[in-house]
C-alpha cells in the first residue's frame, strides 16, 4: 500500500464548516482537528462507503490495482481507531481510477473526501482548488456515460434505432481511443456541430503545430453515418498564408480550412452493436496512426502533393506546396519555384497570368523571409 493520503467524514456526524464558505485551507484545519477527535463509534455513513467499495472491487470493471486496494476495506473498517476523520486505502497506483469511484460515493453518502496531496470533495459537489473541480467534473461525466453505454450495449443486439442511444454507445469507446492517442476536447466547439460525441474540436499537439478532429455522427432508424476529419493547423503556416492571401470570413470562422486534412472516419452502422466496438478498435485507430505520421511540414509537403497527383483541387495548391516546402527546407523548393512559374507563363488567359504573377512575386518576396522549421 502506497502513503495514506485519502480521508473522509461524515458532515451529519461532526460539525464542521459549510463548503459554501470552505477552501482548501480550511479543509485542511479541519482535517488536522477532526483525525484527533474521537467518536463513539465510526460514522455509519463511512461503513457503507466501505462496504460499497468491496462491492465495486468485487466487480469486474476496474484494475487489480483497485481490486487488491478495496477488496476488504471493510475489514480494515473494524479495526480502524474510532476517530471523527477515516483513513481509507489509497492505491499503490491509478489514483485517478479510485477517485472516479470514491468521490461520487462519498458526495451520495454526504462524506467529506480529503486527499492531502491537495483536494477536498464536498457532498454539495463542491471541490477545492477550482482548478481540479474541472477534471473531476469530466471524471463524473466519463462514469455517467460509461453506465448509459453498459446499460444500452449488448454485443449481439442491432444497433438502436434512436441516434441519441447510438451515440451513448459509441461515445465510451470514442473517446477512450481519443484519450490513449492524446486528444483533447476543445473548450470552444463550432456552430455548426451537430455532434454530441464532442469528437468535433478534438485536438492533438504536433510538431507543425497540432491536429484537430472534426464531424460527427449522422442519420436515423438504425442507420448511421460517422463522418471524422483531421485537419492539420500550423500557426507558422497560416501566418505566411495570410500575407498572401487576406482572410476571408469563412477562413476567419474555421482557420483550421487553411491548410489541408485527411478523412479518418467515413463509416456506416447498421448492424450489431459490437461492429462499433470493432471499427473503432481497428479501422479507426489505423486512422489514427496514419495522422500520427504527419508528423513535420515535410510530412504535410507529401501529403498535398498525393492527393494533388491524384487530381484532388485544393484551389491555390501551388501556394500552399510552396510555402510547405519552404518551411520543410526540402531541396526542391528553387525547383519548384521554376516549374510552377512556367506553368502560370504558359497560361493561355492573360488576365489570370498577370494576377498569379503579382501573386507569386509576393509570396516569394515573403518566403526570402522565412528559415526552414526543420
Amino acid at each position: 500500500m502506497s502513503a495514506q493520503t485519502f480521508f473522509v467524514w461524515d458532515i451529519h456526524q461532526i460539525t464542521c464548516t459549510p463548503s459554501k464558505d470552505s477552501s482548501w485551507e480550511q479543509a485542511t484545519q479541519d482535517f488536522e482537528a477532526l483525525r484527533q477527535q474521537p467518536v463513539d463509534d465510526i460514522s455509519p455513513n463511512i461503513i457503507e462507503l466501505a462496504d460499497r467499495l468491496v462491492d465495486e472491487a468485487r466487480t469486474s470493471d476496474y484494475s487489480e490495482v483497485f481490486y487488491e486496494s478495496y477488496v476488504n476495506t471493510n475489514l480494515e473498517m473494524k479495526t480502524h481507531p474510532k476517530t471523527a476523520c477515516v483513513a481509507i486505502p489509497t492505491p499503490e497506483a491509478l489514483h485517478g481510477e479510485a477517485l472516479d469511484v470514491i468521490v461520487p460515493l462519498c458526495e451520495e453518502l454526504g462524506l467529506v473526501f480529503y486527499d492531502t496531496r491537495g483536494m477536498v470533495a464536498y457532498p454539495d459537489g463542491t471541490i477545492y482548488p477550482p482548478n481540479i473541480a474541472r477534471g473531476m467534473a469530466l471524471l463524473k461525466e466519463k462514469r455517467a456515460l460509461a453506465k448509459q453505454s453498459a446499460d444500452i450495449y449488448k454485443p449481439e443486439a442491432q444497433v438502436p434505432r434512436d441516434r441519441e442511444d447510438f451515440e451513448k454507445i459509441l461515445h465510451p469507446f470514442m473517446h477512450d481511443c481519443l484519450e490513449r492517442y492524446g486528444y483533447q476536447r476543445s473548450q470552444v466547439t463550432s456552430a455548426n456541430v451537430i455532434d454530441s460525441l464532442e469528437v468535433d474540436g478534438c485536438t492533438k499537439p504536433m510538431p507543425y503545430g497540432h491536429v484537430r478532429l472534426t464531424g460527427g455522427a449522422e442519420g436515423k432508424n438504425g442507420y448511421f453515418i460517422l463522418k471524422i476529419h483531421a485537419y492539420f493547423v500550423s500557426p507558422a503556416f497560416e501566418e505566411i498564408y495570410d500575407k498572401v492571401s487576406l482572410p476571408t470570413e469563412l477562413r476567419q470562422q474555421f482557420p483550421y480550412l487553411k491548410l489541408d486534412y485527411m478523412n479518418v472516419c467515413y463509416s456506416s452502422f447498421s448492424d450489431k452493436q459490437k461492429q462499433i466496438p470493432e471499427f473503432i478498435n481497428t479501422e479507426f485507430v489505423s486512422k489514427l496512426d496514419e495522422v500520427d505520421q504527419i508528423d513535420s511540414y515535410n510530412q504535410l509537403f507529401l501529403l498535398l502533393h498525393n492527393k494533388i497527383a491524384k487530381g484532388h483541387s485544393h484551389g491555390e495548391s501551388a501556394d500552399i506546396q510552396l510555402i510547405l516546402a519552404k518551411l520543410a527546407g526540402r531541396e526542391d523548393y528553387d525547383d519548384l519555384i521554376i516549374q510552377y512559374r512556367e506553368l502560370i507563363d504558359n497560361s493561355p488567359n492573360d488576365y489570370v497570368k498577370n494576377r498569379m504573377n503579382e501573386r507569386w512575386d509576393r509570396l516569394l518576396e515573403i518566403l526570402s523571409t522565412v528559415e526552414p522549421l526543420e
